[in-house]
């Protein structure tokens, strides 16, 4: 939702949402089309929506990863690198 290098790519499920919005912000004013003002505040609400759920808290950046799997790459990322450093003392440790 978006152009240039701030653009995120939407699936189809969240395109199926924008429509869905603007259809229903069409019938709130009892409109039987879907106007241009009600795409663009469709496209708001998804975007602000989208920013807000995939904000990580520590370093307040957009990240997918938050929507998709519930946790920052940087979250994932240290995970990893305590996984391996934890396997790596333990190794050592049964060496010795």
């Amino acid at each position: 939702v978006g152009m240039g290098s701030n653009t995120i790519a939407a699936t189809p499920r969240q395109l199926e949402s924008m429509v869905r919005l603007s259809e229903g912000l069409a019938k709130m004013k009892f409109s039987s089309e879907v106007s241009r003002e009600d795409v663009q505040e469709a496209v708001r609400l998804v975007r602000v929506a989208t920013q807000a759920a995939a904000t990580d808290p520590r370093t307040g950046r957009i990240d997918m990863d938050m929507i998709a799997t519930g946790k920052s790459q940087a979250s994932r990322q240290m995970e990893e690198s305590l996984f391996t450093h934890l396997k790596e003392l333990l190794t050592e440790r049964r060496g010795n």
